[in-house]
């Protein structure tokens, strides 16, 4: 199976924290790839490096192949776990302007798609500001995802939803997966990894203590000691 993304001994210090420790993984190209580990485990400083927005101390990230460049990472998704948007912006003029920047052929047209899959139509002219925090949460993944791009990264997608919204992105990223995109997610929440990933990658203290496909990892493991 070809790697979409390789890690090669990536470690990233911040004063004498390791935060990241010489980890390495490969995630196949199309599969769902799970990161789990506990809160200050070293997941979030690993999708950003990926996404380029920090650099690593020592080891390289390739992307398609390549040595990662800032030119592929329009082929990248990402939701950042500090969720941020245009609070003065309409919903729909905010979904229509990310779907432009990511060179969506029909931006408005995909804007109410995909309000209508969220149930979010009838807030399409309110403005950001004025939704619940689930709200803009799914406002955020719609942009994420709005490009369909070959890569999309989530940092904890589900984490303050409520079990009917965090079945909707479930459901759609397992559509978009089926359309040919290669997702990763990080989630502290094993139940979520399970039910979706087809890899688990599993981090503690910036080190990497598992790696593999879902069912290896319990046959090696069984049930109790996982969870």
């Amino acid at each position: 199976i070809m790697s979409i993304l390789t890690l090669e001994n990536i470690t990233k210090t911040f004063g004498t924290h390791n935060a990241v420790d010489n980890l390495s993984l490969e995630v196949p190209k199309g599969s769902i790839y799970g990161f789990i580990g506990p809160n200050g485990s070293g997941k979030t400083t690993t999708l950003r490096m990926i996404m380029n927005i920090l650099y690593p101390d020592r080891g390289k990230i390739l992307l398609f192949g390549e040595q990662q460049i800032g030119s592929c990472l329009n082929r990248l998704g990402y939701l950042p776990e500090e969720r941020g948007l245009y609070r003065k912006m309409k919903v729909k003029e905010l979904i229509s302007f990310y779907g432009e920047l990511k060179h969506v052929s029909k931006p408005s047209k995909a804007a109410d798609y995909w309000l209508e899959k969220f149930d979010l139509t009838k807030w399409s002219e309110k403005k950001v500001e004025s939704l619940s925090k689930g709200m803009s949460q799914k406002v955020q993944f719609i942009i994420t995802i709005i490009n369909k791009p070959e890569i999309i990264i989530l940092d904890e997608p589900f984490s303050g939803l409520d079990p009917v919204n965090a079945e909707i992105i479930r459901n759609v990223i397992l559509e978009i997966r089926n359309e040919g995109s290669t997702i990763v997610f990080s989630t502290h929440d094993m139940a979520v990894a399970e039910m979706m990933c087809d890899y688990i990658f599993m981090i503690h203290r910036g080190k990497k203590v598992l790696d593999g496909t879902l069912d290896s990892i319990q046959k090696s493991y069984g049930q109790d000691t996982i969870r």
